[in-house]
């Protein structure tokens, strides 16, 4: 982690601790919180839009919530948390029976988002890399983005490397 964050120092980027989690229950968030003081929380289970205003409210930090897509439809249907989360975070829906709820190097129909008719700020997920970021900005429209795999080695495993590319690409926008 230590490697890690010099490596976004170094690029001049500003970092916040966000603790990313999947349909977690008040003691785990309390817990959490009270041990790594993060400053965001990042759901990305089957939080309903009031779970997502509890934690919002009972925590006090601003919360992104993680919106599985694989059609237009679901872009729409993400309109029920404009109203509730600080941040929408639109990230590849994960196929059927998947042992995990993302971080699987898949990306979605990016032009799709050019309809999201929400007010909530948002950044795009899924399947990112140094090599496609430009491209997926520029037919999504996303004022932002979020990486994991795309600066992964290997599953789960974060590359120096690999992260001070995607953070020169995004860079150099």
């Amino acid at each position: 982690m230590a490697e890690l964050m010099q490596v976004i120092r170094a690029e001049g980027m500003t970092t916040l601790l966000t603790a990313v989690l999947v349909n977690p229950d008040d003691k785990l968030l309390q817990a959490l919180t009270h041990a790594a003081k993060p400053d965001l929380i990042q759901l990305h289970g089957h939080e309903t839009p009031e779970r997502v205003a509890q934690v919002r409210a009972t925590f006090g930090l601003p919360v992104i919530k993680a919106i599985s897509v694989e059609t237009a439809d679901d872009i729409a249907q993400a309109c029920v948390y404009d109203a509730v989360a600080d941040y929408l975070l639109f990230d590849a829906k994960t196929p059927n029976g998947a042992d995990l709820p993302g971080g699987m190097g898949l990306s979605f129909d990016w032009p799709l988002m050019r309809a999201w008719p929400g007010k909530t700020p948002w950044l795009l997920a899924g399947g990112l890399s140094s090599d496609n970021v430009a491209q997926a900005l520029r037919l999504s429209g996303a004022p932002g983005v979020d990486v994991s795999s795309g600066v992964e080695s290997a599953p789960g495993v974060k590359d120096e490397r690999l992260i001070s590319g995607f953070l020169k690409a995004v860079k150099s926008l």
